[in-house]
This record gives structure tokens, sequence and C-alpha cells, in this order.
């Protein structure tokens, strides 16, 4: 009986175990439920946004493609007998005639440098959006804000005069009324308006220049990588090192100059620019530098060359009065050049692709480079964000890991800049020109031709358009409107009131920190000077004493018993390496995608 009653006890006392283990079991299994949710929904989302980027650059680059080869179609016609036989007035070779005939041509080049972009823009958003990704209200905005300033005082001096000026030049900064003898303005402002409407808005952010952009002198003011690179103490970032080392940080340093550039206006369409120009009438040596080439194109359509003889002239080829004279040429713009002879020619190396570039692919000039945002579905941000101890985010950028302080309300700011999976792609034209089984690059002609095939992605590293301040990037927006409040601050460290926006606030600890020499003397002390042997000692505020980071030793040089002797390499020698699979050192580029 006894027995009986203990078996019972103890069935009492083990009751309820299974239970309390289920629910554990549950418990995990509901927690890696969640973050395998999180974790695929933001692997989706990052690959729903790179197919997009990608898609929208390549049917924004085969609208450049088409725009550049439809310019060199029509400098062939200019430099044929075409420009007599079939344009109006026909068979009039006299200067008159001819320069009339020359300028309907080059009319028609100045629209479709205008034309041809913005079609590629409204393709662009469509293959974003045919990708999933929604309309962005910030990139929407942009192109508001760019169309109302383009719609200012547009308006007739005498609306019954069809061939009226449409406004007036001071509206739209000092840009010329006709380029090429379009006037442009009015039909670019309602393309562009019929590409934002009829898309129901903008999905996809493009390259681009516009007129009126601000620029800031210091520069590096304006570049976003800086801050991320202060807040993060990443003392390898090459502008905080030269600041660091060589800066002169008297006086109100941080005294900022922002002034309006319309010198950035391509005078073309400014949405992915072709970078293209018109010369003077009558540029001989243009025409001499692309006859060459210019033949076997001309041939290859049945059309004849116009030659330099007039027709009472035995030599005379085509038998009409020199029309050369009188023609303008579409040419490249200065951006079309080797890029061996710009600064960091970098690019050229087999640092970025697998091999190098084949000769005739290696230039600079018109590429289209598209960004897309898309806000992942998580419940938890383990993924994307997380805490220090003072609460203050914690993201990383450009593979910098940087504190955003934030106070109050903070989950706006959290979803806005933190959690938004960005993607961003660039597409170039890619074309030669071929003279006696030789490629050349095609700016090698001067002027246009029609010799574009294909459109290709590339390293954004590769030639990354960008300029420091972008107007679709909400964050490189809210540092200029810092720094327009910066500009009248005379004490960086009491300025006496806040600065703007949600990161203002950041922006403004990030040059609080560069004002302090202390802070600064942590990445490099400009009154340090080596002693060996022995180890580098670190900075010491209190004594002032001590390395900098980036003057401290990253390798050394040993005697027999092991003791440092020498620095072979400091941390600033190291600062360029990207560590690679096999033996010794391999440079690295700053952002693929």
């Amino acid at each position: 009986m006894n027995a009986q009653i203990q078996k019972r006890q103890k069935r009492c006392e083990e009751s309820g175990q299974a239970l309390i283990l289920s629910i554990v079991a549950l418990v995990v299994l509901l927690v890696a439920s969640l973050l395998i949710f999180d974790l695929q929904s933001i692997i989706r989302g990052k690959i729903k946004t790179q197919s997009a980027s990608d898609s929208a650059a390549l049917a924004a680059c085969e609208w450049q493609v088409n725009t550049l080869n439809l310019l060199g179609e029509l400098n062939i016609v200019k430099a044929c007998t075409v420009l007599v036989s079939d344009i109006a007035p026909f068979g009039d070779d006299s200067p008159e005639g001819l320069q009339e005939s020359a300028d309907i041509l080059t009319e028609m080049q100045a629209r479709i440098a205008f034309v041809g972009p913005v079609i590629g823009f409204g393709a662009a958003q469509q293959a974003a959006k045919n990708n999933g990704i929604s309309v962005n209200g910030y990139y929407t905005n942009v192109v508001n804000r760019h169309t109302e300033r383009l719609r200012t005082d547009l308006s007739t001096d005498n609306p019954g005069d069809p061939m009226d000026d449409y406004y007036q030049d001071e509206y739209y900064f000092d840009i010329p009324k006709r380029i090429g003898g379009y006037q442009w303005r009015r039909p670019y402002l309602e393309m562009l308006v019929a590409a934002n409407s009829g898309q129901a808005g903008i999905a996809a952010a493009p390259n681009v220049e516009y007129a009126g952009l601000p620029l800031v002198d210091p520069p590096w003011l304006m570049d976003l990588s800086l801050y991320f690179a202060i807040s993060s103490e990443y003392w390898c970032h090459p502008t905080l090192r030269y600041l660091l080392k060589s800066f002169d940080f008297n006086g109100k340093w941080w005294d900022v100059n922002i002034v309006s550039d319309s010198g950035t206006f391509p005078y073309e369409s400014e949405y992915f620019p072709v970078l293209v120009d018109f010369s003077s009438a009558g540029d001989q040596d243009t025409l001499e530098t692309a006859r060459p080439f210019i033949e076997d194109l001309a041939d290859d359509r049945g059309l004849t060359l116009s030659d330099e003889y007039d027709r009472g002239d035995p030599e005379d080829t085509d038998g009409i009065n020199s029309p050369l004279p009188y023609v303008s040429w579409c040419v490249y713009e200065s951006s079309w050049s080797d890029p061996a002879s710009s600064p960091d020619p970098i690019w050229l190396d087999d640092e970025y692709l697998r091999s190098g570039l084949r000769q005739e692919y290696a230039y600079g000039g018109a590429v289209c480079k598209m960004t897309v945002e898309k806000d992942p579905a998580v419940i938890s941000s383990a993924y994307t964000v997380r805490k220090n101890y003072e609460g203050d985010f914690i993201t990383r950028e450009g593979g910098l890991e940087a504190v955003i302080p934030v106070g109050g309300d903070d989950s706006g700011l959290r979803k806005k800049y933190l959690e938004t999976s960005t993607s961003t792609s660039l597409a170039k034209p890619l074309g030669f020109l071929e003279s006696s089984g030789t490629r050349y690059p095609p700016y090698t002609s001067g002027m246009v031709l029609p010799v574009f095939d294909k459109a290709r992605l590339i390293p954004i590293a590769m030639q990354d358009p960008g300029d420091l301040y972008d107007p679709f990037n909400e964050m490189s927006e809210e540092l200029y409107q810092f720094l327009q409040w910066l500009s009248d601050v005379d004490d960086i460290d009491n300025p006496g009131s806040l600065p703007p926006g949600a990161l203002g606030p950041w922006f403004l600890s990030c040059l609080q920190k560069l004002n302090s020499e202390t802070w600064r003397s942590r990445g490099y002390n400009r009154n340090y000077v080596y002693q060996p042997p022995g180890y580098t000692q670190p900075y010491d505020p209190g004594t002032g004493q001590g390395a900098g980071w980036l003057q401290m030793g990253y390798r050394y040089q040993y005697d027999v018993n092991d003791n440092p002797i020498a620095i072979i390499e400091t941390n600033e020698d190291s600062c360029d390496d990207w560590p690679g699979p096999g033996p010794g050192d391999r440079h690295g580029p700053p952002i693929l995608h």
C-alpha cells in the first residue's frame, strides 16, 4: 500500500515537466522562425533591389547607345553628299544653301540629345517597377522640384507668335534659349513631366547633371564617407588622413562657401547625359581627324564622302562645291577620354575585373547609374541595426561602422536610414572604331560616330559619375542643409542653435571631434617622433606623447632574441592593402555595387 502511494506521489511530482520542455522548445522554434523570416526577407529584398537597379541601368544605357548612334549617323550625313542631294534646298551647294541644310541636321541632333536619354529615364523606371520596386516619394519630389524650376516663368512675350522665345534667360540660370538651333526648354519640361506622371512617380534614382547644383568649398565637407570615417575612427580614410596630417585647423577652418553653378548643365538632357557638344561651323580639323573612320562607315551605307574640292577641279570626286566649311559637328566632350590621363587611372589595372579591359573599351564617357531602395519586411532588427551602450544606432556604410545618435522617437530615423536595402548599378555604352585592322576607343575620332553596339554593366568604382552633392541621396541633401546652417556658425563647439534635420546633430558631432586636437592625435600625432628600438606606444592624451594609430607599427623587424628593432610597415602603410587568399597583399576597389 505504501509503495503504491509513493509511486503515485512520484508521478504527481514529475507531471508537467514534459510541458515545460515543450514550451521552451516552442519558444526556441518561434525565435528561430522569426530570425529565419527576417533573414530571407532581407536576402530577398537585396536580390530584388540589385536585379531592379541592374535592369534599370541597362534599360537606360540602351537608350544612350541609340542616342549616340543617331547622333553619329547624322554626322555621317553631314559629311557626305546627302547634304546637297537629299536635304532641302535640294542641289543648292551655295554657302547659304549648305548652311541651311547643315543647320537642320544640327537641330535634329540637339533634339536627339535631349529626347533619347529622357526616354531612357522612363524605360528605367518601368524596368525597376517590373522588378517589384515601388515608387520612392523622395525621388519623385526631387524630379518635381526640378520640373518646377524649369517651369518658372515659362511664358511667351507674344503668345500669338509661335516663333517667339518661350522664356527669359535669367530664369533658368544662364543656359542659352537655343542649343544647336533647338528651343529646348518647353519640350524638355513636358517630356520630364510625362515620364514622371506617366510612371506615377519615380522608383529608381538616375545620375544627373542639374544646372545650378551647389558647389561647396572646401569640397570634402560634402563627402558623406568622411563623416562615417570620423564617427567610426576609420583612420585609413584618405581624406581623413590628409586632414589629420596636413590641414591647418586654426581659426574658423569649417568656414563654408556655397555657390550655385550653372556650368554643370550639359547642354542636353540632364538625366543620363551622353556628354556631347557642337563644334563651331567650319571645324575642318575635326573632320580630318574623323575622315579615316568615316570613309568605311560611309561606304557601308552606300554614301559618298564629300571632298575638299569644287566641281571645277579635275580631282573633284563628288561634283559639288566644298560644303564642309559650313558644317558644325556633334563632338565628344572632354569627359570622353583616356582614363590613363586622369589623376587616378587605377581602374585600368586588373583589380576590378578578372582580367584587364580591352584597349578599345578603356575610355571614360557616358554612363547610366541607377539606385533603388526597398524596405524589407523584418520583424526584428538584428540583421540591420544594433545599439551601443548609449542607445545610439550603429550602422555600416561602405564597410565602415558608424554611430548615428538619435533622440526621442527613433523609429522613423531607423527605418529611413538603417533598415532600407539599397542597390546601385552602373552601365556603360560600349563600341569601338576600326581602321586598317586596328581598334580604337570611340572618342579617337573627335566627332560622334555610330559605332556603339552594346550596353554592359560595369563596377561602379571604375567610373562613378556621382558628384559630391547628389540630390537623389537623402543623406546628402541633409548634409547640404547642415552646411548651409554651418556657414553662419562662428564657434563650432558652442554653435548657439541646433542644426537642421534628423542627422544635423550627428554631422555637428563629427566636426566637433575633428576640431579637437586630442581626438586628432589619436589618429595621427603631429608631435610624435619614433625612437627605436621597441614597439610604438599609443598616444596618451594626458602627456601628449605617443603615436597615433596611423604611426604605430604594423610589422616589425626583430633581432635574434625576438626584440623589435625597427618598423617595417606602419598601420598607415597597410591602409590600402586588401589581404587576398594567396600569398602577399592585393588592392581592392572601394565599391562594386
